[in-house]
């Protein structure tokens, strides 16, 4: 992504690939950049900025970031025993997203869980609990990372389904629900709850997230996780239905002001 991104920026200055590596020291190093085949020293990127007419002082901290980001040790990195590849990618696309926008079908989203909420549904699916145990810090870790202001805005939208599920137990769900009141009060997150079913009607059967960049012209990253390999689409074509399903969803849901109604409801019928 940040190889496509450059070579956006590199075509729109009218600059080929050989003129452009001869700035940053070899014949091929802006095409192996461009193809994700070599990474980026912050150096060569300041060079490539410059050439390419960057100027913009939030966009050049966007790629120095993603450079910087690409090239440190990650919090994630000893865990990758449990984590597939594209899952770490994952990762670090969502603690640099500028705005998060995520709908989980039937279950509270996980950037939102509680510990024992999360061990109660990863639990259904593995029964190391050792592997739960490091799957819930995991996400506990992630949760922190974006409610600890790495992320401008966290919008999810959280099935009434959800509220409604007691396979963890009501003390658990009742945490979760108090915890979930305590999140809607912050003001880097948006909470709607969507009506039962709403997803099916409009023929939505799959949990997925929406991630926005801070670097300009990269598409939003759709990411739909499944029992095996997780997806990612991130070109405009792949990107837009699930955009729009997500503002039809938002559409359907009830507002942002009337969420904490909503949840106090769920945690009195408990």
């Amino acid at each position: 992504m940040l190889g496509r991104q450059l070579r956006l920026l590199r075509e729109a200055a009218g600059i080929s690939p050989v003129v452009a590596s001869r700035h940053v020291g070899s014949p091929s190093k802006v095409s192996r950049i461009e193809s994700g085949k070599s990474r980026v020293k912050e150096s060569d990127l300041h060079v490539l900025m410059d050439l390419y007419s960057v100027t913009g002082r939030a966009q050049r901290q966007a790629l120095l970031e993603y450079v910087s980001r690409l090239n440190s040790p990650q919090w994630w990195h000893s865990d990758r025993a449990v984590l597939v590849g594209s899952f770490c990618s994952y990762l670090l696309l969502e603690s640099m997203a500028q705005t998060i926008r995520t709908y989980e079908v039937r279950f509270i989203p996980g950037l939102l869980q509680t510990p024992a909420y999360a061990a109660a549904l990863i639990g259904r699916r593995y029964d190391d609990e050792r592997e739960i145990r490091r799957r819930v810090d995991i996400r506990q870790q992630r949760q922190r990372t974006i409610l600890q202001g790495n992320v401008r805005r966290l919008w999810a939208l959280v099935d009434h389904a959800a509220l409604e599920e007691t396979f963890a137990g009501r003390k658990v769900m009742r945490e979760q629900i108090e915890f979930l009141i305590e999140a809607a009060q912050r003001p880097s997150v948006v909470l709607q709850v969507v009506p039962s079913g709403a997803g099916g009607r409009r023929g939505i059967a799959t949990s997925f997230s929406i991630l926005r960049q801070r670097i300009e012209k990269l598409a939003d990253v759709i990411y739909i996780e499944h029992i095996g390999d997780p997806l990612f689409f991130d070109t405009p074509a792949q990107s837009d239905p699930y955009r729009t399903a997500m503002e039809e969803l938002s559409l359907d849901a009830g507002k942002p002001e009337d969420t904490l109604k909503h949840l106090h409801e769920a945690l009195n019928r408990l």
